[in-house]
C-alpha cells in the first residue's frame, strides 16, 4: 500500500506580531490529525487558538477523514470560491487538507497561518523544515490564496494609498473584504443593500466595520471573471487585521461551539440566539450579552434571515481575552427571498412574524438578566432603529426603501412599542 504522509505547521500571530507555533496537522493517507507543538501549552504568554481547544485541554487531538478537524474546517471556503480553489489545486472541495496548505500561508480569518513542510516522517518535526513557498502563479491562481466565509463572490484585498483596492501578493493579508455585485436575476443591489444595512445598525449604536461602494473596475489584480460583473462592490474593513499589517485572531460561534462544517444547515440549528447570547454572556460579559439582544433586534426589524453562527465572532485583541466583534454580514435578505425567516430561532420560532416583546424572556433568563431589563434594551433599540431608518434610503432604490418600511411596520415587534 502507497502511504502518503505530509505535516504542516499551525502557527498563530501574538499580539506583538511574532509568529508562535501552535501545532501540527498530520494528514496520512486523507486522514488529517491536529497535535500540539511542544511547549505551547507550557508558555505562560500562549495565544488562545480557539475554545474548544482550552475546554478540551492538551491531550485533545481531533481528527478527521477527508475533511480537516471541525475547527480547522472552517477556516476554509464556501460556494464558489471553495470550488474556484479546489479547480486551481487539481482537487476535489471535499479533500480540505490540500485545500488548507493551499490557502493557509496567505491570508486564513484570524492570526492563523499554516506552512507544508518537506519532510513525510512521524517524528515531531523540526519547525525549520516550514517554509513559505513561492512558487511563480499566473494571475487567476494568484487571487486564489485567501479563505472567506460565505457563499457570495468575494475576495480579500488591500487598501494601497497609490493604487486603491488591490489584490495583496502572496504571503500578505488583506485589510478588506470586497463582495461583489450578486450576477443571479433578481439579488440586484446586493451590496448597496448590506452598506443600508450595515449603516443602519451604525446609526442605531451597533459597532460594525467601516464600509463603502466601488466600481469593480477600480480594483486592481481580479481575474476577468470577477471584473466582468455589472454593478458596484462593497468594500468592508477587516476587524481581523491591523493598519500596521497586524492580525487579531478571531474565531466564529461555528468553531466555537465546534458545529460540524459536513451539513450546511447546523450552522442555523445547533444553537438558537438564546444560546447564542448565553455563549457570548460567558465569554465576553453581560454588556456584550445585551449587544447581542440590540443585533437581534435590528436583524428582525430588517429582515435579515442569515445571522447564524458563521456571522457570530469573537476577537482576541490581547491574544487571550475574547471580545464581541463588529457586527457583520446584516442584508435585509427578505428583499431577495419570498417568506424567509430568523434563520436561527429566538423563543422556539424562526418567524420573524412570531417575535414580540415576549419573545426576549427566555433570552433574559439565560443569560441572568431580568426580564424588565430586557425589555427595556430592546424598547431603546426598536427607537433607535426607527431613528435611523431614513439612511436605507440613501442606499436603497425607492421601491425596495418602501417594500422594507412597509415590511417592518407590519412586524409585531414594531407595533408593540408603538402602541
Amino acid at each position: 500500500m502507497n502511504i502518503q504522509r505530509q505535516v504542516a505547521l499551525v502557527q498563530i500571530m501574538s499580539p506583538v506580531g511574532e509568529w508562535v507555533n501552535v501545532g501540527f496537522l498530520r494528514n496520512q493517507n486523507e486522514f488529517t490529525r491536529f497535535e500540539y507543538a511542544p511547549g505551547y501549552w507550557n508558555d505562560p504568554n500562549r495565544p488562545i487558538l480557539g475554545q474548544v481547544f482550552e475546554e478540551r485541554g492538551r491531550d485533545w487531538m481531533p481528527s478527521q477523514r477527508v475533511a480537516l478537524p471541525t475547527w480547522f474546517s472552517h477556516l476554509l471556503p464556501e460556494g464558489y470560491l471553495r470550488h474556484a480553489v479546489s479547480a486551481a489545486i487539481g482537487g476535489k472541495p471535499q479533500r480540505e487538507f490540500p485545500m488548507l496548505i493551499r490557502l493557509g500561508e496567505s491570508d486564513l480569518p484570524g492570526a492563523v497561518r499554516v506552512l507544508l513542510s518537506d519532510e513525510e516522517d512521524d517524528s515531531i518535526p523540526d519547525v525549520e523544515d516550514f517554509h513559505t513557498h513561492e512558487e511563480e502563479q499566473d494571475d487567476e491562481e494568484a487571487v486564489l490564496k485567501f479563505s472567506l466565509a460565505g457563499v457570495q463572490p468575494k475576495f480579500s484585498v488591500m487598501l494601497d494609498p497609490v493604487k486603491g483596492l488591490t489584490i495583496p501578493a502572496r504571503g500578505q493579508a488583506g485589510d478588506f473584504i470586497v463582495k461583489l455585485p450578486d450576477g443571479r436575476p433578481g439579488f440586484e443591489r446586493v451590496p448597496e443593500a448590506e452598506l443600508a444595512a450595515l449603516t443602519l445598525a451604525k446609526e442605531a449604536g451597533i459597532t460594525v466595520p467601516s464600509a463603502f461602494l466601488c466600481d469593480v473596475s477600480e480594483i486592481s489584480g481580479l481575474p476577468e471573471w470577477a471584473r466582468s460583473h455589472p454593478g458596484k462592490a462593497l468594500a468592508i474593513r477587516r476587524f481581523d487585521r491591523l493598519l500596521d499589517g497586524g492580525r487579531v485572531h478571531a474565531e466564529v460561534l461555528a468553531q466555537v461551539l465546534d458545529v460540524p462544517t459536513a451539513n450546511e444547515r447546523l450552522k442555523y440549528t445547533r444553537a438558537n440566539f438564546e444560546t447564542i447570547a448565553s455563549v457570548v454572556d460567558a465569554l465576553c460579559g453581560a454588556d456584550s450579552a445585551l449587544e447581542v439582544i440590540d443585533r437581534i433586534v435590528l436583524n428582525v426589524l430588517v429582515g435579515n434571515g442569515d445571522a447564524h453562527l458563521k456571522n457570530w465572532a469573537v476577537i482576541y485583541p490581547d491574544g487571550v481575552t475574547p471580545e464581541l466583534s463588529p457586527a457583520f454580514d446584516i442584508l435585509p435578505t427578505v428583499l431577495y427571498i419570498k417568506d424567509d425567516n430568523l434563520g436561527v430561532k429566538l423563543n422556539n420560532s424562526r418567524s420573524f412574524t412570531d417575535v414580540s416583546r415576549r419573545s426576549f424572556d427566555r433570552l433574559a433568563d439565560r443569560v441572568g438578566l431580568s426580564r424588565s431589563e430586557v425589555d427595556e434594551r430592546v424598547a431603546e433599540t426598536v427607537s433607535a432603529v426607527e431613528m435611523g431608518w431614513s439612511v436605507l434610503g440613501e442606499f436603497l432604490d425607492l421601491k425596495s426603501y418602501n417594500r422594507l418600511t412597509a415590511w417592518r411596520n407590519k412586524l409585531p415587534l414594531f407595533q408593540s412599542f408603538r402602541s
